[in-house]
């Protein structure tokens, strides 16, 4: 028997936090007690899987808002590895819709926009929103997605955090990068890890 691959692993746990969002109760109300709120994440880091690459991704989220949060999503090309593998970057911004309490944790449908940055070679420094760059391996433009993140509080404000989502970007030079792509850029991810 083959083993599973980074995706099919990520895809594996991410079947089992939709079945847990498929037990969902309804919204909470106002009358409900505060070990009934969902626990405010401040901040995570997770690790997973993503279509748009072939490495594992890395994303650190940050929410100085509680509706509200930023979050960059890659595979550290440029320090982690210098691999030129064809890349799509996330830098984004995240708007909670809902939180439901279900057996396993806390889910909240959210949306988001932001960016993104695809690049086919070794990663230079800013973002090239009209054109490819000096090398012509890169290229940024504009993204929208949505996602289905799982909270489950640990103990003393900790959380498992995990997160599936889709995303799509539209990199207007894309055609014209020394490995050229297509402008539009869809995206599938799945990541877990940790927050407070």
């Amino acid at each position: 028997m083959r083993p599973l691959s980074c995706f099919s692993r990520a895809a594996l746990a991410g079947v089992v936090l939709l079945g847990a969002a498929a037990r969902a109760e309804e919204p909470l109300g106002v009358e409900d007690t505060a070990r009934d709120v969902a626990p405010r994440n401040y901040g995570n880091l997770r690790i997973g899987a993503s279509s748009s690459s072939r490495r594992p991704a890395l994303c650190l989220e940050l929410s100085p808002f509680e509706l509200l949060s930023f979050e960059g999503c890659g595979t550290g090309s440029g320090f982690l590895h210098q691999d030129p593998e064809p890349e799509l970057a996330h830098f984004r911004s995240w708007l909670k819709l809902a939180s439901w309490k279900t057996e396993l944790g806390w889910l909240q449908p959210r949306l988001g926009i932001g960016f993104a940055e695809l690049q086919v070679g070794q990663d230079g420094t800013g973002f090239h929103f009209s054109g490819v760059g000096p090398s012509g391996v890169e290229t940024a433009g504009p993204e929208v997605g949505a996602s289905l993140r799982m909270l489950f509080p640990v103990v003393g404000g900790v959380e498992l955090v995990g997160e599936v989502g889709l995303s799509a970007a539209w990199l207007h030079y894309a055609p014209q990068l020394a490995l050229p792509q297509s402008s539009f850029q869809p995206s599938a991810s799945l990541s877990l890890g940790v927050g407070f």
